[in-house]
């Protein structure tokens, strides 16, 4: 029976080739998404802001941010983003203060969004994250361990109960979850991040069980390993594992969200796999169910 370590990296390398800066095969610069409309949580700084640029640069017709920071300056940058891929028309950028753990937040928010792009969405990234400071169970500290749960599982979840209404007019139904590569580990001290990116998988396999018949597909997506202030908690040793652009999430979740994929509806998602390699081996992953989390039996 293969380990947590020998599991990781076997799924770490779950297509041949590894990428940690963007490719051509996922450029947002060869995609149309004119007409669509897109709202990302935590889009004020690292992979949420290059998310939202991603999607400008893609041609996205109306881009919504939210974040708890002011995001004036992330509004300008994606107009400019988009006049800069040469993209005829200026996205509406609507942004919104949002503390993904407070439903009044997240539900006015949703209002909000509703209001300015017509009662509908076409996809939703679940960006927003918190990752506190990596202690044994024991020496932890409570309220920091919990809040991480109230930001990575509550949070999803708020957002995903208030803006799916909005995904079910939308033509594209898509709902992103980001997860992490921490969820299919076990390192000492990382309990309370890497329990919610496990929770956060499970979340996903179950809204695209709720939602299939309606023609909603969500996916727990990893960004990689990108160096964020938020990524930077992390200890000082797994600073290593930091090697990656944070173009590749950005372009990934635009090409990854740009039609509907409902063959990887429910499953774990890497933005380091080869998207073109994944495409080739989607009867595999249909048939054998695969990128699912599930118990082994096997002696």
């Amino acid at each position: 029976m293969a380990t947590v370590a020998a599991n990781q990296e076997a799924v770490s390398k779950f297509t041949k080739t590894i990428h940690n800066d963007t490719y051509e095969y996922i450029s947002p610069n060869k995609l149309d998404l004119s007409g669509r409309s897109v709202f990302i949580t935590g889009a004020s700084k690292g992979v949420g802001k290059e998310i939202a640029l991603s999607f400008a640069i893609a041609g996205c017709s109306k881009i919504g941010v939210g974040a708890r920071s002011d995001l004036s300056d992330v509004v300008v940058e994606i107009k400019q983003a988009a006049i800069k891929a040469g993209r005829k028309n200026e996205p509406k950028v609507v942004s919104v203060r949002l503390d993904v753990t407070s439903e009044d937040s997240v539900e006015a928010a949703a209002k909000t969004i509703s209001d300015e792009f017509g009662g509908k969405l076409d996809i939703l990234i679940n960006n927003a994250g918190y990752l506190p400071e990596w202690l044994q169970v024991g020496a932890s500290k409570a309220d920091e361990w919990w809040t991480t749960y109230e930001v990575n599982v509550k949070g999803v979840y708020l957002c995903s109960k208030y803006f799916i209404p909005l995904l079910l007019e939308g033509d594209l139904k898509t709902n992103v979850l980001t997860t992490s590569a921490g969820a299919i580990a076990v390192v000492p001290s990382g309990s309370a991040y890497q329990s919610t990116k496990f929770v956060v998988c499970r979340l996903a396999e179950f809204i695209a069980a709720e939602y299939k018949d309606q023609g909603l597909v969500c996916f727990a997506l990893h960004p990689g390993g990108i160096k964020t202030e938020l990524a930077l908690h992390m200890p000082q040793a797994m600073h290593k594992v930091l090697v990656d652009e944070p173009q590749l999430p950005g372009h990934c979740t635009v090409w990854l969200t740009a039609q509907k994929r409902a063959w990887l509806s429910g499953r774990y998602v890497n933005s380091k796999w080869d998207m073109e390699e994944l495409e080739n081996r989607k009867d595999d992953i249909v048939k054998q169910d695969l990128l699912k989390f599930r118990m082994t039996t096997a002696v």
